[in-house]
């Protein structure tokens, strides 16, 4: 290969990973000055050099032990990033961030010399610098819970009033959670005075921090704190009229709080503001309420739920944007399977809104009615499912969006199995024939993997009358999906009918499938189906309808289907017992025929599969 064509490394990136020629002499002598060797690269020119040289600080700190670690590395490295020209390199501060929370490790105990650099990191104006450095210092705390009275606090107190720029209030508020819950009751109510603050910080980047994180704080505070302190700061923020993020962030907070207060002081304080914020102005507040009504219900309790919330839940299932009313829709079926709502709640609110739901302009939303109506005809029963809701269902399945189509026909078996047959047969068995016909394949697919439980709820009469032809035909479908699909669900058809069926019905018409006259595609997939039916015959109706038309595939002219025929011929001979007469009779002499076979893969498998023969 020509040296222009080979791949060589970038100098930089050599360098950065490989001391420099006095750092190996010094390794050679035994005497290598790692300290010495870290102060080289950080203030190399390069970048990827100086990349590479924080990452590898833990290295250099488990070389050089506990001790130098704490009086040397980190002092040196805390002044150096401070400096021109680090102080302004944010890849580099990024990774040293990073790399204090691994630091962590090699100071034996003396943590809290990592709080200083991470304080003046978490002030820094890029936002993942930030991030980081916040996470850094969470994972200090929970290391060491007792570094937080004497030196967490007073750096987050400092971080609150830092007034020269916003950043560091921002990551003020991103800490204050985890400080709390480590901090002594003293500092606690201080924690929460400075909280308040945040809370009406004239920056609005530092307001909306402090309602993100109202939801953490909340979480790790006492219920006569929250009455006393949060909720005056929550009622306000929920108010905020300039920018809607603070809004959908109480509707979090409300998640948390409602679970902490008692159902009057709910009543009180928190379901006012997710009422209003159900009448929102801004969509994202609406669509956030919609997105966890579910959560709402749980933390409220079901007399709330029943007193307030499922009048409100009508407002959104009606709401003028789609987004809103898709996710207002989807909602109801944890609801339903949480058992959040009753069967009365159902039938009072909810059902009522059915009907425009199922002629809504938007198809999302369509597509959603259609995904819960399997969940909701199951809680409701039989008779409420066939009074008010079967036209709709009906209407859903000839639906013009497919995306309708497939996500009511993927609960046809659970709506089926409610109605019964009685109450089916007439209404829904001609709509899914047309559909096991639709042009979109996944719909398609969809009835396919529905026929079983509707085949156990039909019987074998209807079955072979309505649905048989049908189900047999996606074995030739034109999408490989479809008649893998047809294939796999086979199986449970034929363990459902038994080996009678099978025999009369199943393996004739297989037979009659393979056939020269069709495409390659259709004998591979009847090869294919021969495994999964088998589970049903004896050895001796395997041998007698099964083997004669896979020594017949394995002469096929197509070298896919006599390479399918061998699979198939080793796969029967490892799960079935064939009696030694059948085997050397037939099974054989048709494998030693393609032991010399033109395609090697075909020679692979028949030689695999003479291996098995006695």
């Amino acid at each position: 290969k020509p040296l222009s064509a080979r791949t060589r490394p970038e100098p930089q990136l050599a360098n950065a990973t490989r001391p420099s020629a006095a750092a190996a002499a010094m390794a050679v002598s035994g005497d290598f000055d790692y300290f010495g060797f870290f102060k080289e690269e950080i203030r190399n020119e390069s970048a990827a050099i100086k990349i590479a040289a924080v990452n590898r600080l833990n290295l250099i700190a488990s070389a050089l032990g506990p001790q130098e670690t704490v009086n040397q590395l980190i002092p040196f490295i805390t002044t150096v990033v401070q400096e021109e020209p680090l102080c302004n390199d944010e890849e580099l501060l990024f990774c040293m961030a990073k790399q204090y929370s691994i630091l962590a490790d090699y100071v034996n105990g003396h943590e809290e010399i990592l709080i200083a650099p991470l304080e003046h990191l978490a002030a820094q104006e890029e936002t993942v610098i930030r991030d980081q450095a916040i996470a850094s210092l969470c994972v200090v705390i929970e290391r060491r819970p007792s570094l937080t009275p004497e030196y967490v606090v007073p750096a987050l107190h400092r971080l609150t009033t830092k007034s020269d720029f916003f950043t560091a209030r921002v990551s003020a508020c991103a800490l204050l959670p985890t400080a709390y819950r480590f901090a002594s009751e003293e500092q606690r109510a201080g924690l929460r005075k400075a909280y308040t603050m945040l809370c009406a910080d004239d920056t609005p980047m530092v307001r909306r921090a402090a309602a993100h994180r109202m939801k953490d704080l909340t979480a790790v505070c006492d219920k006569q704190d929250i009455r006393a302190d949060l909720i005056p700061v929550y009622r306000e923020l929920s108010k905020e009229d300039t920018q809607d993020t603070i809004r959908v962030a109480c509707v979090y907070t409300t998640l948390v709080m409602a679970k902490m207060l008692d159902p009057e002081d709910n009543k009180q304080h928190t379901l006012s503001v997710i009422e209003e914020a159900i009448e929102d102005r801004s969509w994202r507040v609406r669509l956030t309420v919609a997105k966890n009504f579910d959560k709402l219900c749980a933390s409220f309790g079901p007399e709330i739920t029943a007193s307030s919330l499922m009048q409100a839940f009508v407002q959104l299932l009606r709401d003028n944007e789609q987004e809103v009313r898709k996710e207002a829709v989807r909602v109801i079926e944890p609801c339903v399977s949480g058992k959040l709502f009753t069967s009365e709640q159902l039938q009072q609110y909810v059902l009522p809104q059915f009907q425009a739901l199922g002629l809504d302009a938007g198809q999302p939303v369509r597509a959603a009615l259609a995904q819960v109506l399997g969940p909701v005809a199951k809680f409701l029963g039989r008779d409420v499912t066939q009074r008010q809701l079967l036209t709709l269902v009906s209407d859903l399945m000839k639906d013009e969006f497919h995306d309708v189509r497939l996500n009511i026909v993927s609960h046809a078996g659970i709506i089926c199995e409610v109605l019964s047959v009685d109450g089916l047969v007439h209404t829904l068995l001609h709509t899914i024939q047309n559909l096991i016909m639709d042009n979109h394949w996944r719909v398609r697919q969809s009835v396919v993997e529905q026929v079983p439980k509707l085949a156990r709820l039909f019987g074998v009469e209807m079955f072979k009358s309505k649905l048989e032809t049908l189900y047999l035909a996606s074995l030739r479908d034109s999408v490989h999906s479809v008649r893998q699909a047809a294939t796999q669900h086979l199986k449970e058809i034929a363990d459902c009918f038994g080996s009678q069926w099978t025999i009369e019905h199943l393996l004739p018409k297989l037979v009659e499938q393979y056939s020269q006259s069709a495409g390659y595609a259709g004998r591979i997939t009847t090869l294919h189906v021969l495994p999964q039916v088998s589970g049903v015959l004896t050895p001796d109706q395997i041998v007698q309808f099964i083997v004669p038309l896979l020594v017949k595939a394995t002469k096929d002219s197509v070298p896919n289907a006599r390479f399918c025929a061998c699979r198939t011929i080793k796969w029967m001979l490892e799960n079935h017992t064939l009696g030694a007469q059948a085997i050397n009779g037939s099974i054989k002499p048709a494998l030693l025929e393609l032991e010399h076979d033109s395609d090697s893969d075909v020679q692979y498998y028949a030689q695999r599969a003479l291996v098995l023969c006695p």
